[in-house]
Parts: C-alpha cells; sequence; structure tokens
C-alpha cells in the first residue's frame, strides 16, 4: 500500500450511523411534512368547493324562488288595492278573481304560513268586496231617498212648511257630502234637536222629517260599512307587505351568510397556507442544521484528510464503507435540488390556487347584483312583449280598417257577379286575419294575467240558439249535419261569461268542422255525474280524420298542429285550442281529448257554474238599420271634428258620411285638432289616439282643460277610434277624458250608430258604449 491504507473501524465509529441513512431519514421527515400541509390545504379547498356547490344548487334557487313569492305578495297587494278603492263593481270583481287565482298559486303552498295567511288575506279581500257591493246598493237608496228632496218635491214642500226647514235641508246636503262618522253624529244630533221641537205639523211633514231620519240613519250604515272597508284593507296591506319584507329581507340575509361563510373558509384557507409555509421553512431550517452537522460537516473533515493525506502529512484512516457513502452523498445531494425545484413548483401552485379563490369569492358577491338585474330585464320583457303587441294591433288594424271599410262600401254599389265575389273574397280574407290578429292578442293578455272574466246572467236556451246560428252555416257549407244535444235537466240559467265560453266552443266546433269531410259534428251539453247545482259538461264530437295519440299532447299547445308537414291540407295558426284551454282553466275547469286516426274526435270540458235564477226582462231600444241611420242624420246638421293622420283613413270616413248632412272637418294631429276645436263649435269630435306631433290623449286633456276654463254648460262628446285592442287602451281612453271608444277596424253601421247617440235630437246623449 501506499500512503493511504486502510484499517478496521474504531469501536466509537461504529456506533455512528452512515451517511446515507441519515440523508434518507431526514427525506422521510421532508415528505412527512409536506403530505401533512397538502392534505391540510386540500380539505380546506374541498370545503369551500362544497360550501360554493351548495350555495349555487339551493340557496341561489332558494332565493330566488323567495322572491318570486315577494312579487306575487306585491302584486296581490295591488289587486287587493283595486278592491279596495274602485268604485266599478265590475272592476272590483275582475280583480276579486285575479285575486282569488293568485292566492291559489302553488309558489305559496311550499311555505304552510304563508299560504295561510295569504288565504285569510283573499278572505279580507272578498269581504271587502261585499261590503263594497252592500255599500254601493245602501248608497243608491240613499241617493233615491235625497233626489225625494228636490225642490218643488213634497217632501221639500214638508221641511219648508218648518221654520228651521231651510236649516233641515242644508243639513241633509252636508250629512250626504260627509265623510266622517263624528261629524255625521253632530250632523244627527242637531237634526234631532230640531224636529223634537214641532208639535202640530201636518201629516206631509211628519213624513218628510221621518224621510230625512231615514236618509241620516243609511248614511250612518254606508259610513260603518267603509269604516269596515278600511279596517279590513289596512290589516291585508300591512300583512301582505310585511310578509313581502320579510322574505326580502330573509332571502338577503340567507345569501350574505352564505357568501360570508365561504369568505370566512376562504381566509380560514389562505391563514393554514400562511401557516403551512411557516411550518414548512421552519422544517428546513432545522432539517439544514442537523443536514450540516451530519452530512457537511464530517464531508468536510473527511475532504480535510483527503487534503492533508495528498500533501503527505499523514496517513488516511478511512474504511471502505465511508468511501461508498461519500458516492452516496453526491447522489443525495442531486435528490435534494430535484426535491427543492418541486417544492418551489407546488409554492407557486398554492399561490395560484390561492388568486383563484379569491376571484370565485368576488364573483360570488355579484351575483346577489345580478340576480336583481334579472329580475328588473324579466320586468322589462315582458313590458316591451306589451308594446310590440300594441304597436302591432295598431299597425295592422289602422290599414285593415281601411281595407274592410271600402269592401262594406263597394258592396252596397252595383257590381258585377264576379266583381261581388271578389270583394267578398278579400272581405273574408281580411276579417279572417283580424281574427288571427285577435287570438294573438286573447293569448298575450291570458299568459299575462291581464284577462278577466265577466260574471252575468247566460240564459242557456238563447246561448246555445245562438251558438247555432254562428257555426251552422259553417256545417252547411261542407254538407255536414251539426246537431245540438242538451240534457233536460240543465239548468235554465246560470252565472258566467258567456262571451269567453261562446268563444270556447266556436273554436271547438270550427275545429270539428275544419278536419270533417263527411258526417256530423255534435254539440252536447249535460249535467256532470254525481253533481248538483250548476256543474256542466260540454262535448264536441265529429266524425273528422281524428289525431295520432303521439301528438294529442301538442295540440294544447301554442301554434301547434297535429300536422306539421308543409304540404298540410288544412290551415289555422295553431292558437284556437291553447286559447280554449287557457279560458277553460281560468273558468276552472280542464279541457280533454279521446281521439283515434280516421275515428273522428272528441274534446270535452267541466265547468262548475252558479244557478241563477231568471232576470227581469227588460225594455229594450231597437237599434236603427243603416236606411234609417243615414235618413235621420241628412236631416240633422252637426259639426264634426276628425282627428285622424291616415290619409286612407280619412277619405273610408269621408265615404261613411257622404249621405248625411254632417260637416267634417279634419285635423291630422292631435295639436292641430286642439286649435280648431278652440276655434269652432263642434257637436261630435271623432278623435284617433296614436298621432304624430301630440297623440289622442293628450289632445282630450287639453281639450277638456279648455272647456273647463270656458265654463262650458256640458262636455263636447269625444269618441276615441283606436287601433288599440288592450282593454287597459280603452280605460285610459276614458280616463283621458273621452266619452266612448271605438276599436279599428270600424263598419259604417257601428260608427254612425255611435254618431246618431250623440248629433240626433230625438236619442239625445245616451250612456256611453264601451265595448270595442
Amino acid at each position: 500500500m501506499s500512503k493511504a491504507t486502510q484499517h478496521l473501524p474504531s469501536r466509537s465509529s461504529r456506533h455512528k450511523p452512515g451517511l446515507v441513512p441519515t440523508v434518507a431519514a431526514y427525506q422521510v421527515i421532508m415528505l412527512v411534512v409536506l403530505t401533512t400541509i397538502g392534505i391540510v390545504m386540500a380539505n380546506a379547498m374541498k370545503k369551500i368547493s362544497d360550501l360554493a356547490t351548495n350555495t349555487r344548487d339551493e340557496v341561489l334557487p332558494a332565493v330566488v324562488e323567495r322572491q318570486r313569492t315577494a312579487v306575487n305578495l306585491e302584486r296581490l297587494g295591488r289587486f287587493a288595492e283595486t278592491v279596495y278603492s274602485s268604485k266599478n263593481p265590475r272592476l272590483r270583481r275582475q280583480y276579486k278573481l285575479a285575486a282569488h287565482i293568485l292566492s291559489q298559486d302553488s309558489v305559496f303552498e311550499d311555505d304552510h304560513n304563508i299560504n295561510t295567511q295569504v288565504v285569510d288575506a283573499f278572505h279580507d279581500i272578498d269581504k271587502i268586496a261585499q261590503l263594497r257591493s252592500k255599500q254601493d246598493r245602501d248608497q243608491i237608496v240613499a241617493d233615491n231617498i235625497l233626489l225625494s228632496f228636490a225642490p218643488g218635491s213634497d217632501n221639500a214642500k214638508g221641511l219648508l212648511a218648518l221654520n228651521q226647514g231651510q236649516r233641515i235641508g242644508q243639513m241633509l246636503t252636508q250629512a250626504d257630502k260627509t265623510l266622517s262618522r263624528a261629524d255625521l253624529n253632530d250632523i244627527k244630533s242637531e237634526f234631532e234637536n230640531l224636529v223634537n221641537g214641532y208639535s202640530g205639523v201636518s201629516q206631509q211633514t211628519v213624513a218628510s222629517i221621518a224621510k230625512a231620519r231615514s236618509f241620516l240613519v243609511q248614511r250612518k250604515v254606508i259610513l260603518e260599512t267603509n269604516s269596515q272597508c278600511e279596517t279590513l284593507w289596512n290589516r291585508v296591506n300591512i300583512s301582505l307587505e310585511q310578509m313581502a319584507d320579510n322574505l326580502s329581507i330573509n332571502a338577503a340575509a340567507k345569501a350574505d351568510t352564505r357568501f360570508t361563510q365561504i369568505a370566512n373558509e376562504a381566509k380560514h384557507a389562505i391563514m393554514t397556507g400562511v401557516a403551512a409555509a411557516c411550518a414548512l421553512l421552519l422544517a428546513l431550517a432545522i432539517l439544514l442544521y442537523f443536514a450540516h452537522r451530519d452530512i457537511v460537516v464530517p464531508i468536510i473533515r473527511c475532504v480535510q484528510g483527503l487534503d492533508k493525506v495528498a500533501r503527505g502529512d499523514k496517513e488516511l484512516d478511512l474504511p471502505k464503507a465511508r468511501l461508498r457513502e461519500l458516492e452516496d452523498i453526491g447522489n443525495a445531494v442531486t435528490r435534494s435540488a430535484v426535491l427543492m425545484t418541486q417544492l418551489a413548483d407546488r409554492t407557486q401552485e398554492m399561490q395560484k390556487a390561492n388568486a383563484t379563490l379569491e376571484a370565485e369569492i368576488e364573483v360570488r358577491e355579484k351575483t346577489q347584483h345580478e340576480l336583481a338585474r334579472s329580475k328588473e330585464q324579466a320586468e322589462a320583457a315582458d313590458r316591451a312583449k306589451s308594446d310590440f303587441l300594441a304597436g302591432m294591433s295598431h299597425e295592422i288594424r289602422t290599414p285593415m280598417n281601411t281595407i274592410l271599410g271600402m269592401a262594406d262600401l263597394m258592396l252596397a254599389t252595383e257590381l258585377t257577379p264576379d266583381q261581388r265575389q271578389y270583394i267578398e273574397v278579400f272581405q273574408s280574407s281580411g276579417e279572417m286575419l283580424l281574427g288571427i290578429i285577435n287570438d294573438v292578442l286573447d293569448l298575450s293578455k291570458i299568459e299575462a294575467g291581464e284577462i278577466g272574466l265577466e260574471t252575468t246572467v247566460i240564459d242557456m236556451e238563447k246561448f246555445i240558439s245562438r251558438t247555432h246560428e254562428i257555426v251552422a252555416g259553417r256545417a252547411r257549407q261542407k254538407g255536414l249535419d251539426f246537431i245540438v244535444d242538451t240534457d233536460r235537466n240543465i239548468p235554465s240559467h246560470i252565472m258566467g261569461d258567456p262571451v269567453r265560453l261562446r268563444q270556447v266552443l266556436v273554436n271547438l266546433i270550427d275545429n270539428a268542422v275544419k278536419f270533417t269531410e263527411e258526417g256530423h259534428v255534435c254539440l252536447a251539453i249535460r249535467r256532470c255525474k254525481n253533481q248538483e247545482g250548476g256543474c256542466l259538461t260540454f262535448t264536441v264530437m265529429d266524425t273528422g280524420i281524428g289525431i295520432p295519440a303521439e301528438a294529442q299532447k301538442q295540440v294544447f299547445q301554442r301554434f301547434t298542429q297535429a300536422d306539421t308537414s308543409t304540404t298540410r291540407k288544412y290551415g289555422g295558426t295553431g292558437l284556437g285550442l291553447a286559447i280554449s284551454r287557457r279560458l277553460v282553466e281560468l273558468m276552472g275547469g280542464s279541457i280533454h281529448l279521446e281521439s283515434s286516426p280516421r275515428q273522428g274526435s272528441t274534446f270535452y270540458f267541466s265547468i262548475d257554474f252558479a244557478v241563477a235564477e231568471a232576470p227581469q226582462p227588460q225594455p229594450k231600444t231597437p237599434l236603427k238599420s243603416l236606411e234609417e241611420l243615414s235618413n235621420d242624420l241628412s236631416k240633422t246638421t252637426a259639426n264634426v271634428l276628425i282627428a285622424e293622420d291616415s290619409e286612407s283613413n280619412q277619405a273610408l270616413i269621408e265615404l261613411y258620411f257622404k249621405n248625411t248632412a254632417c260637416h267634417l272637418d279634419f285635423a291630422t294631429d292631435g295639436l292641430e285638432a286642439m286649435e280648431k276645436f278652440m276655434a269652432k263649435d263642434y257637436d261630435l269630435v271623432l278623435m284617433d289616439i296614436q298621432m304624430p306631433v301630440m297623440d289622442g290623449y293628450e289632445a282630450t286633456r287639453k281639450i277638456r282643460e279648455y272647456e273647463n276654463r270656458q265654463g262650458s254648460a256640458s262636455p263636447t262628446p269625444i269618441v276615441a277610434v283606436t287601433a288599440n285592442a288592450f282593454k287597459e287602451d280603452q280605460e285610459r281612453c276614458l280616463a283621458a277624458g273621452c266619452t266612448d271608444y271605438l276599436a279599428k277596424p270600424v263598419s259604417k253601421i257601428k260608427l254612425l250608430q255611435c254618431v246618431g247617440r250623440y248629433v240626433l235630437p230625438q236619442t239625445g246623449n245616451s250612456q256611453a258604449n264601451t265595448s270595442p
């Protein structure tokens, strides 16, 4: 051997661990530390992910549902306010029905407490409606009593025979205007003090005093009824407002709590990451210390010893095992470098995860604001839909008015058979297009919840006869037998909406006639089995082509037909059955279908009507024919102002008045109409609503203001002639000051009948006909 000789290790060196086992131990420790930190961070991230998922799947839908419930409560409150404040009995009935339908919405059934309070609120609304109806009847009685004291009447003369008779008359007028029960009690006390002092008066005076006393009693009953209505309304309003506010507050609180919980968990995860990083640095420092002591220092000593041996200072006492460990140390250092690189990568990943988590928290915080914006957008979309339909109605009805009007005028002239046939074809086509427009508007109003049902007495014999008249001609044109089979046990009179019920039956019968080539169509009306009262089942049967089973589920959907091929034989928009289904449901029933291909179809529905007594016959003024109206108007000179921006409609109206003595002035916008009205006296104004510069609403209001400033004894009749067909448009016209309302297209007979009501001296200003 050379200078470097090998010797067996001493006793003390055998008990020291080798370098490689030491490095392996340090690696195990580092792996345990990293695994622990990873598990802690993974648990924190999983908890945040679970909270976020639960918020998306459960909390946010619950918040939206509560907001929807709050909106429905607000709508119910508006219905209740209309029932409380409206003086129109028909409007009160419509809004009470709307409130009843809304109170049965499934959204309230999820919460028993809310459902109970909503049911109680509707009971109060129903009570308010009953009290208002009673108040109307009491008011009529009170007005009749007060009218009996008109100047010159026996009651007025009886009071004037007393010393304080004139004061008593003033007290009756004051009592009719007072709205305070305390004031009414003061008036009644003063009245009793006055009349108790009289003695030896005539029998007529005694009767007048008794009549006056009954008037004061009736006024007291009216004020007490009004007080009961106000108490019920306050209870309904407070209850609904509190429920709506509580729902909104609870929804916001629940969302805020959940988002706060997510934010807290995120902060906890961040703090855990920081703590883990600190623990990792501390572990690294400890490991570096022990690595320096157990690895680096021995290596340095070995290197120094080797250096001394190389210089010949001393011999190296180095076992073979130590030499192998020096080689292992180099490998361990290399693996440590790789481990440090991986640790740095993990740290960067944790930083990216923290940044992603913070961004997700910001997104979650914006969700609440997006919910509110979504609600506003939905309401804006609903308003845009209504505006679009109103615009569509106006733009189509305006030229349709001219087309159908000109067709009527042409049919009244001498025509060849071919010309008459051509005109009848485009007239019937125009009426068919008008029917489609009405179907679209009906469906839109039904879906928006804006359609109301009228409740009136239906004479079943007349109702069935009129329905037969409408559809029998169409069946005869196709060579079909139309059969009406009525149960003898059905009530003679029921309470319901005859217009909407007839609309459903005509839709079903028209469909049956359309899809039947031979055979018959039958309308059967039966009393419901095991039911008493006015529960009726209406069935429409045909021997037509039938409907396949796979298409029966879609026939009641909008714009849907059983045959959707481009070459289908039968036309139609697919709206009739959808409208019929909605109307039947609105009347409290459900419509069903039984059919097989080539075996015919059967549509049937049942509705529980209230049985009514036959009303007392009312005398009816017969309507004049077109020739009679033209003859009467040719003898009466009247100045008529016509505000119409369409030149074709101006020409049509001028032709309508051709054989009359009426003098017509035309205005192309509302401002011109107002200026002409101020410059000349008119007997009647026909006011279009949608015009440039100034619309008909504003022009009517300006004219009424002008009349008030001039102190006019009676307002000039203003008839709104408009293509807007919604009921709210009609009410808006009347609210602006219009006397009457006509919806385009307007026929010659309808226009002249309206004019005759206001300019013919023998008829006078009769009650406005506000039906379109």
